[in-house]
């Protein structure tokens, strides 16, 4: 094994912000989860698209979105290009159980200006008189206003992990630079968290993305089941000299008191700019790192040159 002190620091540094990446991964989920944050930017989305306000009435009174809603007590997270189809050329006539395209486009010619009703003129125009391809006009159309939305939507989570990632850093006093000198004088720190990687790294899969929060409501068993994997998280960067002393509230009235803020904050910062690169980018690099760490020397050439 390579007995490299520089190469155990960082393994040892990546393996806190793999941690803390993974800590702030579980509450980014309840938290998307508690504020239904993606069905929230759905209807934020469906009621810009549908700016007439009785046809918005009746989309979600068409028995294929009410029932969608009914399923998840509010509104839905997720909607197909086609439901959403389905589901407006049903309301444009909301009378008529099967209109025709004919019935369609008068409906449509009837609405009053706005937004979804140039939309909806555009669809017919490329339709040339087939219902089916004016629905699948639509469709498409919805899909990549929701390739928009999902960029919102990323950037409300990308948000929410800053701030989240901000906290946990603070709550946690998880300072860079007092942690890299920690390892730096204490072999056995080192080598024991050498080893705690050594074991996460055989007991985890690699962190996936997560999926986009729906709006499901935490559970007793949900938020017990949170507080378990933060705690078995906790234990994994517990050797670390990690959380709040006394030693560090330093007056900063001194010179000596301020320059530890400065240091103090600066470490905080690139932990916190770590942690916002993702559990799965810090997976992959300590994996790596690990395998340099387990690959030897190179054994000599038993061949003359």
């Amino acid at each position: 094994m390579l007995n490299n002190a520089a190469l155990d620091i960082a393994i040892g540094l990546m393996l806190m912000y793999l941690v803390l990446s993974l800590i702030g991964t579980i509450v980014n989920e309840y938290i998307s989860t508690a504020v239904s944050l993606r069905a929230s930017t759905l209807k934020s989305a469906i009621e810009n698209i549908l700016d007439n306000p009785r046809l918005r009435q009746d989309f979600y009174n068409h028995g294929v979105i009410d029932g969608t809603t009914q399923a998840k007590g509010d509104h839905p997270s997720y909607l197909s290009g086609q439901t959403f189809a389905m589901a407006i050329v049903g309301s444009i006539d909301a009378a008529n159980a099967a209109p025709s395209f004919d019935d369609v486009k008068t409906a449509v010619e009837q609405l009053p200006e706005c937004n979804i009703r140039d939309i909806l003129i555009a669809q017919l125009t490329k339709a040339n008189g087939d219902l089916n391809a004016f629905r699948n006009g639509i469709a498409t159309y919805f899909d990549s206003a929701m390739d928009r939305v999902s960029g919102i939507y990323k950037r409300y989570l990308k948000l929410i992990s800053l701030c989240v990632g901000a906290v946990i850093v603070l709550a946690l006093n998880a300072d860079s630079i007092n942690v890299g000198a920690a390892l730096w004088s204490d072999s056995s720190l080192r080598a024991q968290m050498v080893e705690s990687a050594n074991d996460f790294m055989k007991d985890n899969m690699r962190p996936a993305t997560p999926a986009p929060a729906g709006n499901a409501t935490m559970t007793g068993d949900t938020a017990a089941a949170f507080a378990d994997r933060l705690n078995t998280l906790d234990a994994t960067i517990r050797p670390l000299p990690v959380g709040w002393k006394s030693s560090d509230l330093v007056n900063p009235s001194s010179w000596a008191g301020l320059w530890h803020w400065v240091m103090k904050l600066f470490g905080l910062a690139i932990t916190a700019l770590a942690i916002s690169l993702g559990a799965p980018f810090w997976f992959d690099l300590l994996s790596k790192f690990m395998n340099i760490r387990g690959a030897g020397e190179k054994p000599q050439s038993t061949t003359s040159s």
